[in-house]
């Protein structure tokens, strides 16, 4: 009910538009929208252009300040580089891709140390650790070598040195008298 105890709702009614209502906008708008408006053209090349540039300037940045989309992209051009220069066939190609894939998810392709990138040329010069042979099938082999397992020193605390040294003195002094 409204204020008026009649039982009748009000409804709101819609508007009438274009030429329901007696007017042209709908040719106004597709004037204003038709693409052989040498305005809008004019618009959308700009913006096309604008869209080109700010591309190939993401791509100018470092290894590891690309995105992960574009470092996707990247690898993808490297393994077709790869595939193109050692005659690598569709399966092998895609079995590097994923190999690649896989190691940038696990972290070991993200540092600027792992991947030589040249960034003027917009392309992977080099994945470290990554081996590529050929099996005795001929089928290529690819892998990924993690970091060196003994390449880590161990140091000796202050306390151990201070005991290896007074014992070798009092070793020195007994041995004397």
């Amino acid at each position: 009910m409204n204020g008026n105890g009649s039982g009748y709702r009000g409804r709101t009614l819609k508007r009438r538009t274009g030429a329901a209502a007696g007017g042209s906008s709908d040719e106004a708008n597709a004037a204003q929208s038709s693409p052989a408006n040498p305005e809008n053209v004019e618009k959308q090349n700009n913006f096309l252009s604008f869209l080109n540039a700010q591309a190939d300037n993401a791509y100018r940045r470092p290894w590891h300040r690309l995105e992960h989309g574009l470092r996707l992209n990247r690898l993808r051009l490297f393994v077709d580089e790869e595939a193109q220069r050692t005659s690598y066939s569709a399966e092998e190609k895609e079995r590097l891709y994923n190999l690649l894939v896989k190691a940038l998810d696990r972290k070991l392709l993200n540092s600027k140390n792992n991947v030589l990138y040249d960034a003027e040329g917009q392309r992977i010069t080099e994945v470290k650790g990554l081996v590529m042979h050929r099996g005795a099938d001929g089928a290529a082999v690819f892998k990924i070598l993690d970091k060196k397992a003994g390449g880590m020193t161990v140091r000796r605390r202050a306390a151990d040195k201070i005991e290896v040294a007074t014992g070798s003195a009092v070793a020195a002094a007994d041995d004397s008298a």
